[in-house]
C-alpha cells in the first residue's frame, strides 16, 4: 500500500521543484507587466468617442446660441426701426454715408 502524507507536505516538496516550476512556467505563458494592446486600443477608442461627442454637443450648443443670439440682434434692429419710424425718421433720406467719404 502507498502512504499518503497527511499534512501534504511531501507533495509540496514535490510539486515546488525545479522542473514543476518551469512546467507550470511554461502552461501559464509569459509574464506581461501593463496592460495588453487590446486593453489600450478599447482606452484609447473610448477616449477618442468622448472628445468626438463633446465636440459636437458644444458645436450643437453654439449653433443654437448663436441662432438665439442672431433673432434677438433682429429683433432688437425690429424694435429701433419702429421706434425710429414713430419718431418721424425719414427712412428714404442718404445720410447713412457722407458723400465726403470716398
Amino acid at each position: 500500500m502507498s502512504k499518503v502524507p497527511e499534512n501534504g507536505d511531501e507533495m509540496a516538496s514535490e510539486a515546488s521543484g525545479p522542473v514543476a516550476g518551469e512546467t507550470a512556467q511554461a502552461e501559464a505563458g509569459p509574464v506581461r507587466s501593463g496592460p495588453s494592446w487590446k486593453q489600450v486600443a478599447v482606452a484609447v477608442g473610448s477616449l477618442a468617442v468622448t472628445a468626438a461627442g463633446a465636440v459636437v454637443v458644444t458645436l450643437i450648443a453654439t449653433h443654437n446660441s448663436a441662432r438665439m443670439a442672431n433673432a434677438a440682434a433682429y429683433a432688437h434692429g425690429l424694435l429701433d426701426g419702429a421706434e425710429a419710424a414713430r419718431n418721424g425718421y425719414d427712412f428714404d433720406e442718404d445720410d447713412y454715408f457722407d458723400e465726403d467719404d470716398d
